[in-house]
C-alpha cells in the first residue's frame, strides 16, 4: 500500500531503475518518460491505483478510476492481472505474457516475475527478493522467506521460511541454498538495488 506522494514517486522510480530506464542517456530518458514501454506504463498506473485507492475525496476517486481503467486496459494487452497492492518497490517484469497475482498477497521488494505464472490464493506473505521462473505457481495462504527463487514449472503449496533458497519440483522442495537473485545474476542488478536504496535514503523513507 502506497500512502504518500513521496512514496508514490519513489515506487515508480524504483520500478524504472530495475528495468534499466533510469540509466539511459538524458535524451533517451526524456523520450521514455513521454512514451514509456507498456510494461512500465502498466506498473506506473498500478502504483497510482495503490496510492489513490486509499485516499479520500471525490478528486482521488476520479483519479483512481482513470488510472484503474488504464491499468486494466494495459493488463489485457500484456496478459497481466496483478493486484495493485501486492508488491513492494523495485518490481521487475522482463517480458509480456500471462501473470496472475492475487491482490490479497503481501510480497516484498525487488521481485522478478517471468511469464505464465500464477501467485494465487489470499493470505500469502512473501519476503523480499522473490524470483519466479516461467510457468511456476505459488498457491494457498503460505509464507516464504527472503531471497526465495522458484524454478520454472514448479508448484509451491506450503511454507518455506528459510532465506536464500532455490525451490523446484511439483510440489516444490528445497533444492539448494542460493543467493538472492540480484546478487546471483551478476552486478548489473545488484548495482541497481544499491541505487534504489540510496534513492530511498534521499527521500527519507
Amino acid at each position: 500500500m502506497i500512502q504518500t506522494r513521496k512514496e508514490l514517486k519513489f515506487y515508480i522510480q524504483s520500478d524504472r531503475i530495475m528495468a534499466g530506464y533510469e540509466e539511459l542517456p538524458f535524451i533517451q530518458r526524456v523520450k521514455h518518460s513521454l512514451t514509456s514501454p507498456p510494461i512500465l506504463s502498466y506498473l506506473k498506473h498500478m502504483r497510482y491505483c495503490s496510492f489513490y485507492k486509499h485516499r479520500r475525496g471525490v478528486i482521488c476517486k476520479l483519479l483512481f478510476t482513470y488510472h484503474f481503467l488504464r491499468y486494466k486496459k494495459l493488463g489485457l494487452k500484456l496478459g497481466f492481472s496483478i493486484g495493485y497492492d501486492a508488491f513492494g518497490y523495485g518490481l521487475h517484469i522482463p517480458h509480456y505474457g500471462t501473470i496472475v497475482v492475487n491482490n490479497d498477497s503481501i510480497i516484498g521488494n525487488y521481485c522478478v516475475l517471468h511469464t505464465s505464472i500464477c501467485i494465487g490464493g489470499a493470505g500469502k506473505v512473501i519476503g523480499n527478493g522473490l524470483y519466479v521462473g516461467s510457468g511456476a505457481m505459488i498457491m494457498g495462504a503460505i509464507k516464504l522467506g527472503n531471497g526465495v527463487s522458484v524454478a520454472s514449472q514448479s508448484l509451491v503449496n506450503k511454507d518455506f521460511l528459510s532465506d536464500n533458497i532455490l525451490l523446484t519440483g511439483t510440489p516444490a522442495y528445497i533444492k539448494k541454498n542460493s543467493k538472492v537473485w540480484y546478487e546471483r545474476d551478476g552486478t548489473l542488478y545488484s548495482d541497481r538495488v544499491k541505487r534504489i536504496e540510496n534513492l530511498k535514503k534521499s527521500y527519507g523513507l
